[in-house]
């Protein structure tokens, strides 16, 4: 078992909504609220471990916002990953990372486009490289694995080990002092996690044409907020803080459930040199961002 995650820096509900302009189309309304109450949620980058993906932190009014993560964390042996997610129809999304302090230009604030079914299907597309031209494709039908980079047409091949072979897409960073409950937001299941731990919206907040409201879980120094479209219960906006430091806000750009049946995507690509694992020239190094 394997976790993908989004990798990126921090801030807080209040920040990214006056963030709008950053994070809708120019003419759209801005959303206009004051800030709301600790809020709770690169987006990181739909990298999850065999998909286990995608993930958040947390922030405070007096704390700046934190730095950058370098990467994916180490998670523990034997850490539970809580509640578990697998949507039974295709969903897709496209999400990017807003977070105060984040350059619009780094790699991480780059929309990643997202696909996951069942339990063991996952894809992830990055956007082009604009130094190099690589363009990252990360593709899972458990235990197949395939790293796709569309510039080369070449797909390393790896097997995940198990012994769990399942998807998991966690929005938020893992880490073993994290809540049980925490672990288990995962993407493609925001709607069900708000139902089941934050039904009842704290308030209701105009988001351009569109209503949203706004709905927390705070559980001990964690705390996620959810910003869901009214009408059509879907999210808009996630974030993260923790022991009153801004950890992340992620934008959805795009969020759709119960598609169409699209085999393909969790295919392994055609007409690509399939590089086994262990074989080849190491991939190159992504480049820092500034």
């Amino acid at each position: 078992m394997r976790i993908w995650k989004f990798v990126g820096a921090g801030g807080w509900l209040a920040l990214g909504l006056s963030m709008a302009a950053y994070a809708q189309p120019a003419a759209d309304a801005r959303p206009q609220t004051d800030p709301g109450p600790s809020a709770s949620p690169e987006a990181g980058s739909p990298e999850a471990r065999s998909p286990k993906a995608g993930s958040p932190r947390a922030g405070s009014q007096e704390a700046g916002p934190a730095e950058p993560e370098a990467g994916p964390p180490i998670l523990p042996l034997g850490t539970s990953l809580g509640e578990s997610c697998a949507p039974e129809k295709l969903f897709r999304a496209t999400v990017r990372n807003i977070s105060p302090g984040l350059p619009a230009s780094a790699r991480a604030a780059q929309p990643r486009q997202m696909w996951r079914q069942g339990q063991i299907y996952f894809r992830s597309e990055e956007q082009p490289d604009p130094v190099r031209g690589d363009q990252s494709v990360a593709i899972v039908a458990e235990p197949d694995i395939w790293m796709v980079n569309l510039a080369t047409r070449e797909a390393r091949h790896t097997v995940d080990p198990g012994p769990e072979l399942v998807v998991r897409a966690p929005i938020l960073p893992v880490g073993a002092d994290m809540p049980a409950t925490f672990r288990g937001l995962e993407f493609g299941c925001e709607p069900d996690f708000v139902a089941r731990h934050a039904p009842q919206p704290e308030r209701t907040v105009p988001w351009g044409a569109a209503q949203a409201t706004l709905h927390t879980v705070t559980s001990g120094e964690h705390s996620i907020a959810f910003l869901m479209d009214l009408r059509r219960e879907r999210p808009l906006m996630v974030s993260y803080q923790r022991g009153g430091r801004p950890v992340m806000v992620l934008r959805y750009d795009d969020y759709r459930r119960g598609l169409p049946d699209r085999p393909d995507l969790f295919a392994p690509p055609r007409n690509f040199r399939i590089i086994p694992a262990g074989e080849g020239p190491p991939p190159r190094p992504l480049p820092v961002d500034p």
